[in-house]
């Protein structure tokens, strides 16, 4: 920005915490000032959040929805296990949470989870998942998974979206790359995907 004349609105820089985001910021402030919150800098769920607020209904997102956190996941996984007909004793909202979420950040739908071969436990999953998803959606709510989840499938559904925030975006930043999963992988795949100035940050260990 200083040197190069690059403007802040040019450029995107993602991390996985809030307390790290903050820090980025408060590093930047410090060097840009007021300049700095130009920026597009934030988390990757962020981000995501915001893809969603603006254009989530290309993939049956409203604007005004809610983000469950992980205990409003298990209550509704609880609920889902019970309407197929599953004891929430035996087969534990925790561990179909994992497995949901694991499905998810391997950007897997519900029919993409279904196609794949595998064994009794992800059947429960499935079934799980699919009524699990159809809860979310009546409650106009999205969980963790789906702020990276769904930015992904709505730019590979819409892809004059995904044009704009690529001809937005000239620099694409990243930190922690190394605790990055799929769905977060090609999510900066595509933001980078036509200017392709991109600049990771990751312990080598």
């Amino acid at each position: 920005m200083r040197v190069l004349g690059i403007s802040p609105r040019r450029i995107l820089a993602m991390t996985f915490t809030n307390k790290a985001a903050r820090e980025m910021r408060a590093r930047i402030e410090a060097l840009l000032g007021d300049r700095a919150r130009e920026l597009t800098l934030g988390t990757f769920h962020n981000f995501g959040a915001r893809v969603l607020r603006a254009h989530g209904e290309g993939v049956g997102i409203p604007q005004d929805f809610v983000i469950y956190d992980a205990e409003d996941q298990k209550t509704l996984i609880r609920r889902a296990l019970e309407e197929v007909g599953l004891d929430p004793k035996r087969y534990t909202p925790a561990s179909v949470q994992n497995g949901i979420s694991a499905a998810k950040n391997q950007l897997q739908t519900v029919s993409d989870h279904a196609a794949q071969k595998g064994n009794y436990f992800d059947e429960i999953v499935n079934r799980v998942y699919e009524r699990y998803e159809a809860l979310l959606r009546e409650n106009h709510a999205v969980d963790f998974d789906d702020l990276l989840l769904l930015p992904v499938l709505l730019f590979q559904k819409k892809p004059e979206v995904l044009k704009r925030y690529q001809e937005r975006y000239l620099h694409v930043m990243v930190d922690e790359w190394q605790d990055t999963n799929r769905a977060q992988y090609l999510l900066t795949k595509q933001m980078a995907g036509m200017h392709r100035n991109l600049c990771v940050v990751g312990d080598p260990d």
